[in-house]
C-alpha cells in the first residue's frame, strides 16, 4: 500500500494579516507627513517589506528541504535489519548482498515512487505509491509471511522540520 504524509500551513492567512498591518503602518506614515507637514521617513523600509510573504516563502522552503531529506533518509545506511538465520545479511531483489545497518533502497522503486503534490498555497502532500511503502515504513508481515521491521524514513525529517522553519524565518524566509 502507498504511504502518505500531508503538511498544512496557515501561511497565507498570516501573510495577509502582516500585509494589512504593513499597509496600515504605511498609510499612517503618509497621513502623519501630510498632517504635520514634515518630511517623515517612510515607515515601511526594506526590512519590513521582507515580512510580506515570509510565511509562504518559509513553508515553501521547508517543503523543499523535506522533499530532499526524505530521500536522504532512505539512502542513509542506518536502518537495522535482524536476520538471525543469515548473520544479518540479505540478498536483495537487485542481487546486492547487504548487512545491517543498511539503506532502505533495494530496486529503487520505493524511492522513485515519491510524489509531491501542492494543493493550493497551504497544503503539500507527499505520497510514496510503491506497493511496499507502508510495509517498509511501518513494518509488519509480507504476503509471504516474513516479518519486516519498521523503517520510518519520514520521522527524522518530521523531528527536524521545526528547526529548519526557525532557521528559514531567521533568514527572512529565504
Amino acid at each position: 500500500m502507498a504511504y502518505q504524509l500531508r503538511f498544512e500551513s496557515n501561511a497565507f492567512r498570516a501573510d495577509s494579516a502582516i500585509g494589512r498591518l504593513l499597509d496600515g503602518l504605511s498609510s499612517l506614515s503618509k497621513g502623519a507627513r501630510r498632517a504635520v507637514g514634515m518630511n517623515v521617513q517612510e515607515f515601511e523600509g526594506n526590512e519590513l517589506r521582507q515580512l510580506r510573504g515570509i510565511n509562504q516563502r518559509t513553508f515553501e522552503r521547508a517543503m523543499d528541504w523535506a522533499d530532499k531529506d526524505f530521500d536522504q533518509q532512505m539512502t542513509s545506511e542506518k536502518w537495522l535489519w535482524e536476520n538471525k538465520d543469515a548473520e544479518n545479511r540479505t540478498r536483495r531483489k537487485n542481487g546486492e548482498i547487504v548487512d545491517s545497518p543498511r539503506d532502505i533502497v533495494d530496486t529503487g522503486a520505493l524511492l522513485q515512487s515519491k510524489q509531491r503534490r501542492q494543493i493550493g498555497k497551504s497544503v503539500t502532500e507527499f505520497t510514496w505509491e510503491d506497493d511496499v511503502a507502508e510495509l517498509v515504513h511501518d513494518g509488519g508481515r509480507a504476503k509471504t509471511g516474513g516479518a519486516y521491521p519498521a523503517r520510518p524514513w519520514t520521522e527524522p525529517t518530521l523531528d527536524e522540520i521545526d528547526t529548519v522553519i526557525e532557521t528559514v524565518l531567521r533568514n527572512g524566509g529565504r
